[in-house]
């Protein structure tokens, strides 16, 4: 088992939990109420657009090209790719991302940002693929979990799910997953087990975003 197949499966708990949450439930099922994943929907816009300045600090601290190649594919998903379907709720809330510039983060979304940046402004790269990779990957395994339920096939949020539960979307996540075992396979063990941490406290953070309570 590789080093990233190592950690992905100590965190699959973790997804597992936020799978069953009231919120994704809901959201499976299409009663979760509008106004809930419109909130949540502004903080994820407002949590996305520090996602994507986080990937440009992982890119100006790379020294290769494949790998400034490889976190641009991520950072064009973020941008473009995964930047629809939020861009066509935001027109159904008469919304823009101008709208969102002027909005705060609420605290737990806050707390989640300040520690991917403060990741960041190490620039240590594999200590920022293990900040960054969670909520690409539990977000990829929690909805094509609740995508085969048939429920989810008359959801009114049916674009949002099937959104990540795609399966170029998976394959990609498991290229990014492939390309951080290379980054890290050869690090000793007790720098894997600190990468480890972060990456099960993100998995923690992400998936803490999946859910009402918190916006």
């Amino acid at each position: 088992m590789s080093f990233m197949q190592e950690i992905v499966k100590r965190n699959i708990p973790i997804w597992d939990r936020c799978a069953a949450m009231p919120f994704v439930r809901e959201m499976q099922s299409g009663i979760l109420p509008f106004e809930k994943f419109k909130q949540y929907m502004i903080q994820d816009s407002i949590y996305l657009k520090n996602y994507a300045r986080i990937y440009g600090k992982i890119i100006y601290h790379s020294t290769t090209l494949k790998d400034i190649q490889m976190f641009y594919s991520v950072l064009n998903f973020v941008t473009d790719t995964e930047s629809a379907v939020r861009l066509n709720y935001l027109k159904q809330f008469n919304m823009t991302d101008k709208d969102i510039e002027f909005i705060d983060p609420l605290p737990e979304n806050q707390e989640y940002i300040d520690f991917m940046m403060e990741i960041a402004e190490q620039g240590n790269v594999c200590e920022m693929l293990m900040a960054l990779l969670p909520c690409m990957l539990s977000y990829s395994y929690i909805f094509r979990k609740i995508a085969v339920n048939s429920e989810s096939k008359h959801s009114r949020y049916r674009d949002f799910i099937q959104d990540y539960a795609d399966d170029r979307y998976y394959q990609d996540c498991k290229a990014w997953g492939v390309f951080a075992d290379t980054k890290c396979v050869c690090l000793p063990e007790e720098q894997k087990k600190q990468l480890s941490a972060i990456f099960e406290r993100a998995s923690i953070y992400s998936c803490n975003g999946v859910q009402s309570d918190c916006y």
